[in-house]
């Protein structure tokens, strides 16, 4: 287990209570933390699993990752368009119906002088965000890439 990283470590309890509990709020404080970038994005499939099927739990999440949230962006997309066959079994059983815009909430909290206020961006059907994002985030991609 000496070679295993601190990130799979810090994720394995999550997932552990992902799968274990049923009707309960958890909330986790930067899920993806140490962790490579696609097992980020897999969270995003743990977390849709949990809440949508048997266990019906509900995640409030605060992440930085854009990996989870376009994961979980995807999985809308593939719903809306009846792609859900390459979805993990797993998955695929727990949510036959799949992920539509109104299973998610993605809030931005912005710290202000007068205290924070909350924001919520809103996702359509094809797993796109209708609400523009406040500076700063995803932002950074496109400058990278192009």
């Amino acid at each position: 287990m000496q070679d295993v990283g601190v990130g799979v470590s810090q994720s394995l309890p999550i997932i552990l209570e992902a799968h274990a509990q049923q009707k309960k709020l958890i909330a986790i404080e930067q899920p993806e933390l140490h962790i490579h970038p696609k097992l980020q994005a897999e969270l995003g499939d743990v977390f849709i699993e949990s809440a949508l099927g048997e266990n019906k739990n509900t995640f409030l999440l605060e992440t930085h990752s854009e990996h989870l949230i376009l994961r979980i962006l995807r999985r809308i997309r593939e719903t809306t368009e009846g792609e859900m066959a390459e979805w993990p079994e797993a998955l695929r059983k727990a949510c036959p119906n799949g992920i539509r815009p109104e299973d998610v909430a993605v809030l931005y909290v912005q710290p202000g002088a007068d205290g924070s206020t909350v924001e919520q961006l809103r996702v359509n059907e094809l797993g796109e965000f209708i609400d523009e994002w406040p500076g700063g985030f995803f932002d950074e991609r496109v400058k990278e890439v192009f």
